[in-house]
């Protein structure tokens, strides 16, 4: 690995009637985590079949698991029980020499 920079993406399926439920919690606490120390990237998306997609950049890898022990990580976990399709799907990455 060239960088320490942690890249990341979490991925939530809602079941159908709960994804504007979902959603709006993702939304509420995202300005939230832009507080938290190391985030440079923490942006929601909504893919063409119903997934909610965070992307997310974290200065270090250490930033990024301390973001996991956070409030607003705990409030989702507990906000999204039984209303997933599937579990969160979350890469974490790092970049590569490859050009």
């Amino acid at each position: 690995m060239t960088t320490n920079k942690c890249r990341v993406i979490a991925i939530f399926t809602p079941k159908p009637e709960f994804f504007s439920e979902v959603k709006d919690l993702l939304t509420v606490t995202t300005p939230e985590v832009h507080k938290e120390p190391g985030c440079e990237l923490y942006q929601l998306h909504e893919s063409v079949d119903g997934q909610l997609v965070f992307v997310e950049t974290w200065t270090t890898r250490e930033d990024w698991v301390f973001h996991g022990t956070q409030d607003p990580v705990a409030r989702i976990q507990a906000g999204i029980a039984g209303k997933l399709e599937t579990d969160v799907v979350v890469m974490e990455m790092y970049e590569t020499d490859a050009v």
